[in-house]
Order: structure tokens, then sequence, then C-alpha cells
């Protein structure tokens, strides 16, 4: 799943690749002291254009030793929640597997198993939780050998929900807490983060598809509005029961979303501030973008924001 090219690769610059329905997105992050990350994005219409011409696309980009994420697609692991066991360190990886075997679709001796541990309850008595990531490790190595024909520097494989969190701390509400809502094509994530600590994380059955089936039709409208609301106030409850932290007071709706009347049909639903991120506002840009364009990288842009310093998995087994 790692691989290691440490040696000869840009220091401060990462890479992310992501699909979002038939599109295939690629970012590049570069660290800058005392300024705003520096973002180039590129989206392709179409994995046929990824599998032609990932290596022009790579030499244009100014790749070829900048470290790169990839990112698993939603159909591509599962995300089982559990209690961690009470075990030492080096039995943790064994009593998670044997944890999970009864419910992944995977073989447990060809899953592969990432753990990501959650904050402590602020119950005392209450387990400790984290999630367990699986997937398949042909999965993996498709992944890897996808990167290699690109002749990309592939170190990582992620998942949306980690990369959604990387942007979501970038904001400066996540000093006190904040829930943000990104949709890709075909589902919604939300991410509950405070002070670059991920406390919850959930999928929402509702894509940029959805929202613009509904956007003019005026009962499916308020329908949908209604049912995301719903769906995020049950993730902010759970959070101010189960953590010793203030309320959350501000939701952030990432770019593209593609319905101008989603922030406010939230915040009104919900009676907290709510607003649209814009790259512009966290980032240099290398490249003007659309906020459509936007929305469709951020997977990849999360991807790329991954640093090893906010990592909160304990490795793959």
């Amino acid at each position: 799943m790692l691989r290691h090219f440490k040696g000869s690769l840009a220091k401060n610059s990462r890479a992310g690749v992501a699909l979002d329905g038939a599109k295939v997105s690629i970012a590049r992050v570069r660290r800058q002291p005392d300024s705003p990350p520096s973002l180039a994005l590129r989206l392709l219409d179409s994995e046929d254009d990824w599998r032609r011409n990932a290596g022009r696309h790579a030499d244009e980009m100014d790749l070829q030793r900048t470290a790169t994420s990839s990112v698993l697609t939603h159909g591509a692991y599962q995300l089982q929640s559990l209690e961690m066991p009470n075990v030492p360190a080096e039995e943790l990886s064994a009593a998670v597997r044997w944890r999970i075997k009864d419910l992944i679709d995977v073989p447990l001796e060809d899953a592969v198993v990432e753990l990501i541990e959650m904050p402590p309850h602020s119950n005392p008595g209450a387990p400790h939780t984290g999630y367990a990531v699986v997937t398949h490790r042909d999965t993996v190595v498709q992944q890897a050998e996808s990167m290699e024909r690109a002749d990309l520097k592939m170190d990582v494989i992620d998942i949306p929900e980690l990369c959604v969190r990387n942007v979501a701390v970038l904001l400066p509400q996540d000093k006190d807490g904040v829930a943000f809502l990104h949709f890709t094509e075909d589902r919604g994530y939300l991410t509950i983060t405070r002070q670059g600590v991920l406390h919850l994380t959930r999928h929402l059955d509702k894509g940029r598809r959805a929202i613009a089936a509904a956007a003019d039709d005026d009962f499916m409208l308020q329908e949908l509005i209604s049912g995301l609301a719903l769906e995020v106030q049950r993730s902010l409850d759970y959070y101010e029961s189960h953590y010793d932290c203030r309320p959350i007071t501000q939701i952030a709706v990432g770019p593209g979303a593609g319905l101008d009347a989603l922030p406010a049909g939230l915040a009104q639903n919900l009676g907290i501030s709510v607003h649209t991120v814009d790259f512009e506002d966290l980032f240099s840009l290398e490249n003007e973008v659309s906020t459509e364009v936007q929305g469709s990288c951020l997977l990849a842009v999360g991807a790329a924001l991954r640093s090893d310093a906010a990592l909160q998995g304990k490795g793959a087994s």
C-alpha cells in the first residue's frame, strides 16, 4: 500500500489523483512559508483520457518528482465503525481484523485494513471507537499500477472521507469546530472537525446529480434540503453528546454543489451560519478554475493536502 521515494522527491509538494463520476481530477499543492499553499488543478472529462494521456498530464503539471496520493472510489472499500479492542498496541492490527471478519465482504486473507481512531468519548466509561477501512489487496495493486503507468511517485492510497477532512481543517472555522458538507457526483460526505481532529464522518445518499434533478422543482427542492438538514442535525447532536466540545455553530458547503439555494436553505432549517467554500480563500491558485471544477477536484485537493503529521491511521495490514 505504501511506497518510498523520499530520497528523490521535491520537498513541500504533494499531488492527488481522484475519480468523481466519470471525471478524473489532478491536484498539486506546494506549501510555502508565510503564505497560502499554491494549488494547481486539472480536470479530465474521462477515465479514458487519464489512461491514454496520464504521463503527458503529469509532465505538464510538473509531477515527476512529486509524492502522489491516489484516492479510492467509494465502491472500492468499506468503512466499518467499531469499538477499539482493549489490547496492547502490537496486537491491535490482528484484533481489529478478527473483530471485523464477519462484517466485511472481502476474504480476510485478501483484505488490506487501515485503522482510524476517533477522539475519546466525553464519558470516561464509554468505549473508545474508530473506523476500519477495508479494501481488497487486488484493488491496491491496481491503483499502484495505474500510478506507475503515469510515472507518478505514489506513496499513499487515501479514502474520500479523509480527503474531505484535510480540506475542512484548512477552514478558519475549524478552530472552534466546523461541519463540512461536500458533494461528489453520486453522494455527499459530511465531516465534523475541530482543531485539526476528525470527530465524525458519514455518507449521504444525495450527490450533485440528485441536487441538479431537484433544482427546478420546488417540492423536490424543499424535500432535499429538509432531508440534508435532518442528516446534518443528527450528526451535530451526536457530536455534542459524545464529545466535550462547544456546539458547532458553523457549516461549510464545498464548492460546486450546484444549488445556490442550498446554503440559505440549510441555514434556515438548522438556525446556524452556513457558507460556501471557495479555494481562492484557502490557496494561491496557479490557474483560474470555476467553482464547478473546484468541486469536482476537491477529493484530489484533499489527497494532495495529506501530511504525515496529521495522520490518524495505525497502518495497513
